[in-house]
C-alpha cells in the first residue's frame, strides 16, 4: 500500500509542472557543455563555436541553468561547471548525460512521453520503443546505458547469490555481457552462455575475450522467442520480464523451465515491491514505451507458476534488482 504523503504548495506543484529545467538540461547535455568546461572557464562565444550552436540562444540557456546552481557565471559571457554540472561529464558514474543526450535513446524516451495522453487514451503507444524496433544507432546507445546500470551493480548481485551451485548459467537477455562476466569471473569452475540480438552479443564477444573467458562463454544470437535454449543449471532473467507483458513474460519463464536441468533454478533480477522509491516512475516508463510493467512479488510468483515454477528464495543486494529464485 502507498504511504499517504502530506499535501504539497502551490508553488511545489507547479514546480512539477516546469518543462524548462529538465529540457533546458537535455539540451546542454547533448551539446556535452560540462565536458567543454572541463578544463577551466570558457568564453560563451568558443562554447558555441565548439557546440555548433548559437551563442545568444545558448547564453540565455546557460544563465537560466547558473540561476538554478547548475552552471556559474564566471564573468561576461563567461561560465564555468558548478557541482551539480559535474553529474553531466560524459565519465561521470551515473551516466546522466548520456541518459539525457537526445541524440541516443535517452531522446528517444523523452519523445515517447510527448504521447502519453494517446498511451493513456488508448492504452499503449502506436509502436513500442523496445530495442528490436531502434534504429542502429539508438540500439547502441541503449546497450550503453544498460550496460552501465549493470557496471554499478553486478557484483552486488553476484556476492547475493552462491554461483558456485551451477555449472551452467545462461544470462538471457544479458546485452553487453556484465552481468555474465562479472559471475564467471567470481566462479571459475562454471561456463555461461549469453542471450541477446546481434549488435549486443558482438559486444559482449569482444568484453569475453579481454577477461579471457571466451574459452567458458558461449553466444547464443537472436530474438528470446524464436531460440531453442540450451541446457543448464541456471537461468537470469536481470531487467527483462518487466519488459515484456504477461503472456510474453509467461512464455520467456517457460522456455527456461524446459531447459533448466534437474535441481536448477531460474533467477528472475527486478525491481522491489511498490514500496521502493522509483517503482511507479518505472511503471509509467513501460507504459510509455511499450515494453511491459513493473511488477509485486506476488505478480512475479504468479507468472512463475503458470510456467511451472515456484519460488524458492529471495535474494536482495543492497543497492539493484532483488533475485527472485524459481524452480522446477
Amino acid at each position: 500500500m502507498t504511504e499517504p504523503t502530506e499535501p504539497m504548495g502551490v508553488l511545489e506543484f507547479w514546480a512539477m509542472t516546469d518543462l524548462v529545467t529538465p529540457m533546458a538540461l537535455r539540451t546542454v547535455a547533448t551539446l556535452r557543455i560540462a565536458d567543454r568546461l572541463a578544463a577551466g572557464p570558457a568564453d560563451l562565444k568558443d562554447l558555441a563555436t565548439a557546440a555548433g550552436c548559437d551563442a545568444d540562444a545558448l547564453g540565455r540557456v546557460l544563465r537560466y541553468l547558473a540561476a538554478r546552481g547548475v552552471f556559474v557565471v564566471a564573468g561576461p559571457d563567461r561560465f564555468e561547471l558548478g557541482q551539480t554540472a559535474r553529474w553531466l561529464l560524459d565519465d561521470d558514474p551515473s551516466a546522466a548525460r548520456r541518459w539525457l543526450d537526445q541524440t541516443g535513446y535517452g531522446g528517444t524516451m523523452d519523445r515517447a512521453h510527448l504521447d502519453l495522453l494517446g498511451i493513456v487514451r488508448r492504452g499503449g503507444p502506436v509502436q513500442a520503443a523496445n530495442k528490436t524496433s531502434l534504429d542502429p544507432v539508438a540500439a547502441a546507445s541503449y546497450d550503453r546505458l544498460m550496460e552501465a546500470n549493470t557496471t554499478n551493480e553486478a557484483e552486488l548481485l553476484v556476492r547475493a547469490i552462491d554461483w558456485s551451485r551451477f555449472g551452467h548459467i545462461v544470462d538471457v537477455g544479458g546485452g553487453t555481457g556484465v552481468q555474465l562476466e562479472r559471475i564467471l569471473a567470481a566462479t571459475p569452475t562454471a561456463r555461461g552462455t549469453l542471450v541477446d540480438l546481434p549488435g549486443s552479443v558482438e559486444k559482449a564477444e569482444q568484453r569475453f575475450a579481454e577477461a579471457g573467458l571466451d574459452d567458458r562463454c558461449g553466444l547464443l544470437v537472436g530474438n528470446l522467442f524464436e531460440l531453442e535454449l540450451p541446457e543448464a543449471d541456471a537461468f537470469l532473467l536481470r531487467m527483462l520480464l518487466h519488459s515484456f507483458e504477461d503472456d510474453q513474460a509467461t512464455d520467456a519463464l517457460t522456455r527456461c523451465r524446459r531447459a533448466l536441468r534437474p535441481g536448477g533454478s531460474v533467477f528472475v533480477a527486478e525491481a522491489a515491491d511498490t514500496h521502493q522509491p522509483g517503482f511507479t516512475t518505472m511503471d509509467v516508463l513501460m507504459l510509455v514505451l511499450g515494453h511491459g510493467r513493473e511488477r509485486t512479488l506476488a505478480q512475479y510468483d504468479e507468472l512463475a507458476a503458470a510456467a511451472g515454477l515456484s519460488r524458492v528464495a529471495i535474494h536482495t543486494p543492497p543497492v539493484g534488482p532483488r533475485a527472485i529464485e524459481y524452480s522446477a
